[in-house]
């Protein structure tokens, strides 16, 4: 059966993380070997322990863009998917992992996705560990952490997109598609461990990371990029959050879907 290669969607806005996302990954998941790719633009970066291919695909106008050209330098079919802000916390079970890959694979999934999902319309398989979403449904996907086919993963994320539109009309895309999607069960372990919060948001630490980070005695100067205080929603925020919708979808997302 052929493997899977990871594709961590990154930008050279995040290579301060890439020593601590890299350490966490060898640290805690010692027996993979394969290649990782990292979603850059023009910055490089090695790990003595780890064999990772950077994509370098330049400076792009969106995440749409950076995200396709960095899928375009990888060579397998299959990827799992990763983003940089989301740090390992315990050890990855690793014959898990290839018991849920060759479930994957020799049930042709589009989709699977290594931690449960609170899908409104999930279906037993005769595997316990897995559900399958049954399309359509109004519940949005999770992009990670996933097993995805290369090219469908590919389909999720239009140019002009953004990591939330992407996922908003992603969800739309694939019930026009009648993709596979699979998660694991409610009362299944992860076999990779991290908080599903991440560890920054809107380019600040969170307290989950910064925990974990001390408790492991891992370094990590935190005023560089500060902490983050989450702000009273307004309805000025969720005014721009909807014409940020609407103008993604103007753009080219409504016509891609109603020409699927």
């Amino acid at each position: 059966m052929k493997n899977y290669s990871i594709f961590i969607s990154s930008s050279d806005a995040y290579s301060d993380l890439w020593p601590i996302f890299f350490d966490l990954f060898h640290k805690y998941w010692p027996d993979y070997k394969g290649i990782i790719y990292l979603n850059t633009e023009s910055k490089i970066y090695n790990h003595s322990k780890l064999n990772i291919v950077c994509t370098n695909v330049g400076q792009q106008s969106s995440f749409g863009k950076t995200f396709r050209k960095g899928l375009d330098k990888v060579e397998t079919d299959d990827v799992l998917l990763m983003m940089i802000d989301h740090i390992f916390m315990g050890n990855v079970n690793n014959e898990k992992l290839k018991e849920y890959f060759k479930y994957f694979k020799n049930h042709d999934i589009d989709s699977m996705c290594l931690v449960n999902q609170n899908y409104r319309e999930l279906e037993k398989t005769k595997f316990k560990d897995i559900e399958i979403m049954v399309p359509p449904t109004k519940d949005m996907f999770s992009f990670q952490i996933s097993f995805w086919k290369k090219n469908i993963l590919y389909e999720m994320a239009l140019p002009h997109e953004n990591p939330w539109t992407s996922e908003w009309y992603g969800t739309k895309r694939a019930n026009k598609m009648k993709l596979k999607f699979t998660c694991l069960s409610k009362d299944v372990k992860t076999p990779i461990i991290y908080d599903l919060a991440g560890c920054l948001h809107k380019g600040k630490w969170l307290v989950n990371a910064k925990e974990h980070l001390e408790s492991i005695n891992y370094k990590v100067d935190y005023s560089k990029r500060g902490y983050y205080i989450k702000p009273l929603l307004t309805l000025k925020s969720r005014i721009r959050a909807k014409w940020m919708f609407v103008t993604h979808g103007l753009k080219g997302s409504y016509w891609d879907l109603m020409q699927r």
